[in-house]
């Protein structure tokens, strides 16, 4: 239960990092998929990946949150490898907590 929690932590957290960044553009360098997704879409992807990291922390939803991002993490690291960018370090990681979470392996379930 701790891991998951653990787990739950740090996707929130970069959840809001990176939807905050879609408005505020603190993180350097800025994704290099920026230039070729419309400012609209990006501020929307931004609304998005916000409403994630709050909403990930109702398990009543977070099986869903988990799984549409785990997915849409996966297609945005193809997009980078298809555009041969640099950062695509970020959404790979994002995928693999979400697998994680979305899998619940016996190491991540409570003992009671």
């Amino acid at each position: 239960m701790i891991i998951k929690n653990i787990l739950l932590a740090i996707c929130s957290i970069l959840f809001l990092m990176v939807g905050a960044d879609k408005f505020l553009a603190f993180l350097d360098p800025p994704c290099s998929l920026m230039s070729n997704i419309s400012p609209m879409i990006w501020k929307i992807l931004g609304v998005l990946q916000i409403s994630a990291g709050i909403i990930i922390w109702f398990p009543k939803f977070r099986r869903y949150v988990v799984g549409f991002f785990f997915v849409f993490m996966l297609l945005f690291s193809i997009i980078h490898l298809v555009n041969d960018t640099y950062d695509i370090g970020g959404s790979m990681f994002m995928a693999i907590l979400l697998g994680l979470l979305l899998w619940n392996p016996t190491f991540m379930k409570s003992k009671s």
